[in-house]
């Protein structure tokens, strides 16, 4: 019988052979720690005949109306099929309403058509517009020079990685000297914090607006959609 719950701290070495298994990374088990002690942070296990069947990890973004983004969700092979990626989510949302959530986001590669169905199941609906996720190496420079007003950095420890998230790029239509500003300052601060990698989701239709050398020194990840599902507030 399936049964979804909050992970516990004996879930960690579980959680860490399903992520080694299916996606070939190791867990972070002092994010996984951090996590389940934070109410904003948060994940799930769906435990199928006493056995951990899949996990999804999610957290509250710090916004003007606050997002439940749903950032991991793993069903092992062996368990899919079954409608468990689908209890996750549904489970996921009713604990996101619970912190006031207004808006709840997951980012899906175009081609994992498993996940847009229990996504969709769970009442999620996408525009279909495409986007890039563009991720940079530390790099180490003597000058950093400030970066504008509108683009935030944001440190991201998740359960596989620890990173630096660029929001406001796209949305600030910065000059191509400031672009060069924003990614140096991010490569910098990564060297020296010791994270993976600085990222941003790039429009596809707006990647002619990034400088070329910027997005050739780019690892492009894959192309993903935006999946959104809105909270009734009125309940």
């Amino acid at each position: 019988m399936l049964s979804i719950r909050l992970a516990r701290p004996d879930d960690a070495q579980t959680i860490h052979l399903i992520l080694q298994e299916v996606w070939g990374e190791s867990l972070l088990f002092d994010v996984f720690s951090d996590h389940i002690s934070s109410p904003e942070h948060q994940i799930f296990v769906a435990v199928d005949a006493d056995e951990i069947a899949g996990f999804l990890s999610a957290f509250l973004a710090p916004k003007q109306a606050p997002q439940w983004e749903i950032d991991i969700i793993i069903v092992h092979p062996k368990n899919q099929g079954k409608g468990i990626g689908t209890s996750l989510i549904q489970d996921a949302l009713t604990y996101g309403a619970n912190l006031g959530a207004y808006w709840a986001k997951a980012s899906i590669r175009v081609n994992n058509h498993a996940s847009q169905q229990a996504f969709s199941k769970a009442g999620f609906t996408t525009d279909n517009q495409v986007f890039s996720l563009l991720l940079w190496d530390p790099l180490v420079y003597e000058s950093v020079p400030n970066i504008v007003e509108d683009v935030r950095l944001m440190p991201v420890d998740a359960l596989t990685y620890r990173g630096l998230w660029i929001g406001g790029f796209v949305e600030s239509q910065l000059s191509v000297k400031e672009q060069h500003s924003v990614i140096r300052a991010a490569q910098n601060r990564i060297f020296h914090e010791n994270r993976l990698n600085t990222s941003m989701f790039i429009p596809d239709s707006l990647k002619l607006t990034i400088a070329p050398d910027l997005l050739a020194s780019a690892t492009d990840y894959g192309q993903f959609h935006h999946w959104h599902y809105k909270f009734n507030k009125n309940k």
